[in-house]
Formats: structure tokens, sequence, C-alpha cells
């Protein structure tokens, strides 16, 4: 029993070694600028990234752009530029940049720049622990800190990803990706999120559907999955308050 204990811990810490990593960088753009920072990140630095892709410095790179205003202050991010790498040993974001500024071409990166008239409000690394795969336009993305971060995570792969896998594959609630991360950094009882979970759709119209509250018939045709999900959860206990935030972000650009 001893060893077999030893073994599962080997094959989870080995698989959390090969997760695929994210370095998001959440920015506040002012409404004036919101052109131009569209146009620089998707037109110039894009093809930095891409050329990093192709070197196999990174796996992706996407730029999301917030639904709706629900604090116009220079501190609340409205954008989001993700980073992702297909592991944590695989990751050098110095190098990504570095090493690929020749793809900008003849443009000069000070005239592309998009720091200066931007705020970078807040960043973090973070490890997907689950998903189920598909194309989205949309991301609701629900930002939690739960009281027990393992137990959120194994009750997510074990009683709600086979709802949302049903779901998606019957197209019950028009979702069409599910996934969920975790945070790596920063961390601490005063911080923002310590996981998140992401449902996607195509159409806003099908993120905020989803979203409003509608009573569950004992007829509907996911009526009993979600009634056998609601007897064995436990996320009252560990999210006694709910989702921290639950935001929509629309996909800009994805370059992979």
């Amino acid at each position: 029993m001893k060893k077999l204990s030893i073994f599962l811990m080997a094959i989870c810490f080995a698989t959390s070694l090969s997760a695929q990593i994210s370095y998001l960088q959440y920015r506040h753009v002012p409404a004036e600028h919101e052109d131009k920072f569209v146009e620089r990140e998707t037109k110039h630095w894009s093809k930095v990234a891409q050329a990093a892709i192709k070197k196999g410095q990174m796996s992706s790179w996407s730029l999301w752009r917030k639904v709706g205003i629900t604090n116009a202050s220079d501190r609340t991010p409205n954008y989001v530029i993700v980073n992702t790498f297909e592991s944590l040993d695989n990751m050098d974001l110095n190098k990504v940049w570095s090493d690929n500024m020749d793809a900008l071409g003849e443009v000069k990166p000070e005239d592309v720049e998009t720091m200066s008239f931007t705020t970078t409000t807040f960043d973090y690394f973070v490890q997907r622990e689950d998903y189920i795969d598909g194309n989205y336009k949309f991301a609701l993305v629900n930002y939690g800190k739960p009281t027990d971060l393992t137990a959120f995570i194994q009750e997510n792969r074990s009683l709600w990803k086979p709802l949302h896998q049903a779901s998606i594959e019957n197209i019950m609630n028009a979702m069409t990706y599910w996934g969920m991360s975790s945070v790596i950094y920063p961390v601490g009882n005063l911080d923002r999120f310590s996981v998140f979970t992401v449902d996607g759709f195509n159409k806003l119209n099908d993120a905020l559907d989803y979203l409003r509250f509608t009573e569950t018939s004992d007829n509907s045709p996911n009526a009993a999955a979600w009634n056998d999900v609601i007897d064995k959860t436990k996320m009252d206990e560990l999210m006694p308050n709910g989702f921290e935030r639950r935001i929509i972000y629309e996909r800009v650009l994805t370059v992979n």
C-alpha cells in the first residue's frame, strides 16, 4: 500500500510538472487608446509571438477584451493578454520577446509599444488543471477562492466536468468549451483568486443566457444529471459565497 501511495504521488507530481502554463497580463486601456492598443498588439506584437511559437518557445498567444464596464478605475483591467507554454520548464518570457524582435520587420519597437498609455493592473502565472476542448469566441471566466483548492479541483474533475461534457456534446446550453486552471503565483489569503474555470461560447447571447436565472424543470434534458450533481456537490462548503467574480471576455485574436 505504501509503495502504491508513493507511485500515485509520483504520477501526480510528474503530471503537474508537464502541465500547460500560462502567463496572464491584465491591462487597463483607456477608451481613447483602445483602437491604437488593439492595432499594435494584433498587427505587430502578435507577429513576435507567432515567431516564438514557430520556434517552440511558446504554444499560443491571445488577446481578450472584457465585455462591459464593471469599474471605470484605471486599476480595473479591460484586456487580458495570455501567453501559454507547454510546461514550466519550457517557459522563458524574456527569451520569447528578445529572440524574436526581428519579426517586427522594419517597424521600430518604440513606435508600436503599448505600455506607456496603458496600465498593467496585475499579472498571474497559472496552471491548466483540466479542460474539454472546443472552439469559442466568448469566455465566461469564473474566479474563485475555495477553502480547499485540492478538493475544488478534484470535484470539478470528477463531478462537474462530466456534466459539462454532456452539455457540450449534446449542445444543451450552447457551451462549446470548458476549462479549469489554478494559480501558481501570486498566492495568499489576500489575493484576488486561487483558481478559475472557463465556460466557452460562440455567441455573447449564449453566455448571457447561461448566466441568467432559470429554474431547472424536472423534465428538462439535463435535469437528472444536474440533480445528481447537486446531491453530491460540496461547493457550499468549498465556496460558501460562490465565485468571487464571473466576467465575460471576448476573443480579439489568437495565434498558435
